[in-house]
């Protein structure tokens, strides 16, 4: 039986465990944050807590439960380009990289929000 050769990537999970484990809980994620406005050209970044607390009875499911709240919100004034958008969803292959200028340039720094979410 004739299998074809080549590298698998491991599951979206084991990489983002493996992030993860790079990055400490905490305020590291706030300067991940940062970092990627800054990369953007936002001259503004604004962090907001909300507190409150939502229904969990009308879930899909009652796994939800636990995300009804309370909320961490980032936000900067930086366009977010097509291009953002595909980076986020491709690990590890920052458009970044040919940029020695741009700090997120490695393609993991945002995962570090996986610790919160």
């Amino acid at each position: 039986i004739k299998k074809p050769f080549g590298q698998k990537e491991p599951p979206l999970t084991d990489q983002i465990v493996n992030i993860l484990g790079r990055y400490p809980d905490g305020g590291q994620i706030l300067k991940e944050l940062i970092q990627n406005a800054d990369d953007a050209g936002a001259r503004e970044v604004k962090f907001l807590y909300d507190g409150r607390s939502f229904g969990k009875t009308y879930l899909a499911t009652e796994h939800l439960q636990k995300y009804q709240g309370p909320a961490l919100y980032a936000f900067n004034d930086a366009i977010f380009e097509p291009e953002d958008w595909e980076g986020i969803q491709n690990l590890m292959r920052s458009n970044k990289k040919s940029d020695i200028l741009k700090v997120g340039r490695f393609g993991i720094g945002f995962n570090s929000v996986y610790h919160i979410t």
